[in-house]
């Protein structure tokens, strides 16, 4: 190749081609770059291909090229990729007709062959200019275009970092504004606003995993209504089936396609983004993005981005789920409270209460028998005497049943003893009460023998009101290192999974707040029941 003469034009021309700062974006630097390349040298026209570190294809010409030179030009791209050159970049030339040559020179950065520069010259140049001036030769133009090359990898690092800042930046304010929404409404609803913002969708959906039915849950945007379907069906069905994130830039092209959903919601669909929540192992639902606001397709690192912000989600939809059931079980526990006190309102009511205002109304009637019979005085007291034991007898035991003061001091089996002792069924009933367990069962730390006892009396409970049995009985048990206790009855028993599911229309606690107490003291309860075969209560609590 012919060395070429450089004015002090020229020479400010070359300078301004290194230092290539200022520009805002790699096709802004490489658009000038290539402009000045072809009036520098000067060409009749030029062409330029560059990909960056992460894919990024950039194609641009500067004047006209015709179609023997877009042929060779085309030729020498097709196959290209960014790479590790090895050695210094060849310079190579085609002769075209007319006496042009195009010339091709590789960009470089960094050791890597990062695209192609061709320039459309006069095949015949002057050694010298007019001005006089320096001498271009092969070296200086390699140099040149590699510093091209590497100037545009330094603006495609810079923005893909300023990128990424942003998209973090962004991500933090979502989970940090997801973290403090415990209402769990609230907070799916500020899910769907704020997750279209991290790649620029049109819309978003949150399904959400409906174990129970096998189905997944969708609200509607601006309505109240829900919209349920298959938790195997759709491209959200796929995701939340296999746990794995989908591009789909084409649905009408998808067989998952799910067309219900999208004529349901009144909205035309284009392309989905859609990606599980997961919590550790478990798929709780789907986040979905619609329809990019660019018309660009989704791609890889919106994935990412999306499945980052999933997981966030995840964690915050769990934590409003269980602060929602905290909630629930606070307000039953006041219900609890509430039925509590009604009950010892009632029991008062109805035993000692009624005993103490028969006692007052006896004395008056003794006063007054002392005066007109007083050999009849004796044996009034005698009755009033037995009415006042029975009375501190009743509450003595209502205190008792409250609150053992016993368990502190003498365990649980003496005050299981002395509970069976006390007991009687207040509806009148022939029910007994029985304990069958051995002298040396062992102490447990105070806070769990009175959660055994608490759980032990409500099972008791329970079989008095429901179980209609004649005997009732409590056995403890050390087995393989663990400490049983049971209540066992011959009534009735029950549908236990009924009983259960029907808790949350009910409104009482019955066995979920027997559960809740064993699972407080690390221990397991276990119901089992059929009806007419009567039920069994068993709690197992590890000893070691």
């Amino acid at each position: 190749m012919s060395p070429i003469a450089i004015n002090q034009r020229q020479l400010e021309t070359l300078s301004q081609l290194l230092i290539a700062g200022g520009h805002h974006s790699v096709a802004e630097l490489l658009a000038a770059s290539l402009e000045r390349l072809v009036s520098f040298w000067p060409a009749r026209s030029g062409a330029l291909l560059y990909i960056s570190p992460y894919g990024e294809t950039v194609r641009l010409t500067h004047g006209p090229l015709d179609d023997e030179a877009t042929s060779l030009i085309d030729q020498a791209r097709q196959g290209f990729a960014r790479r590790d050159d090895g050695g210094e970049p060849i310079v190579g030339s085609y002769s075209l007709d007319d006496g042009r040559d195009l010339i091709e020179l590789p960009l470089q950065s960094g050791g890597q062959g990062v695209g192609l520069l061709h320039l459309v010259v006069d095949g015949h140049h002057d050694t010298a200019r007019e001005g006089g001036g320096s001498t271009l030769d092969e070296d200086l133009l390699v140099l040149l275009v590699r510093a091209i090359g590497g100037e545009a990898d330094k603006i495609a690092m810079l923005r893909r970092a300023e990128r990424d800042l942003r998209e973090l930046h962004l991500l933090y304010e979502i989970g940090q504004s997801l973290a403090v929404n415990l209402d769990f409404a609230s907070l799916l609803n500020d899910i769907k606003l704020r997750a279209p913002r991290v790649v620029g969708a049109e819309r978003c959906s949150i399904f959400i995993l409906d174990e129970a039915h096998g189905e997944l849950v969708l609200e509607i945007p601006g309505e109240t209504r829900q919209f349920r379907m298959p938790a195997d069906r759709g491209i959200a069905g796929w995701v939340v089936t296999h746990g794995v994130g989908q591009i789909v830039n084409d649905v009408e092209q998808d067989s998952r396609w799910y067309e219900a959903l999208s004529r349901e919601a009144d909205f035309v669909t284009r392309s989905i983004l859609c990606v599980p929540m997961r919590l550790k192992d478990r798929v709780i639902g789907a986040v979905q993005l619609l329809n990019k606001a660019d018309g660009n397709p989704f791609t890889d690192q919106d994935m990412q981005l999306l499945t980052t912000l999933a997981a966030q989600a995840a964690i915050a939809i769990e934590n409003a789920r269980l602060y929602q059931s905290l909630k629930q079980e606070h307000d039953r526990l006041l219900s609890k409270e509430a039925d509590v006190r009604h009950a010892i309102a009632r029991d008062l009511h109805d035993g000692p209460t009624q005993s103490i205002a028969a006692i007052a109304m006896n004395i008056e009637f003794i006063k007054k028998l002392y005066k007109a019979m007083p050999e009849r005085v004796p044996a009034e007291l005698d009755t009033l005497a037995e009415l006042v034991n029975k009375t501190t007898h009743d509450i003595r035991t209502l205190l008792f049943e409250l609150r053992p003061l016993g368990l502190e001091t003498q365990g649980l089996l003496v005050t299981l003893q002395q509970y069976v002792e006390r007991w009687r069924d207040p509806s009148g009933a022939d029910t007994r009460l029985r304990l069958e367990a051995p002298a040396n069962i062992p102490r447990l730390p105070a806070e769990k023998e009175a959660a055994v006892f608490i759980i032990i009396q409500e099972a008791v409970n329970n079989a008095r009101k429901h179980a209609r049995s004649d005997v009732i009985t409590v056995y403890l048990y050390v087995e393989e290192d663990t400490f049983v206790a049971s209540v066992r009855d011959r009534g009735r028993g029950f549908n236990v999974g009924a009983v259960e599911g029907s808790y949350s229309s009910r409104g009482s606690l019955g066995l979920l707040n027997m559960k809740e107490r064993a699972r407080l003291i690390g221990a397991d309860l276990r119901i089992k029941s059929d009806p007419g075969r009567g039920t069994t209560v068993e709690l197992r609590l590890p000893l070691s």
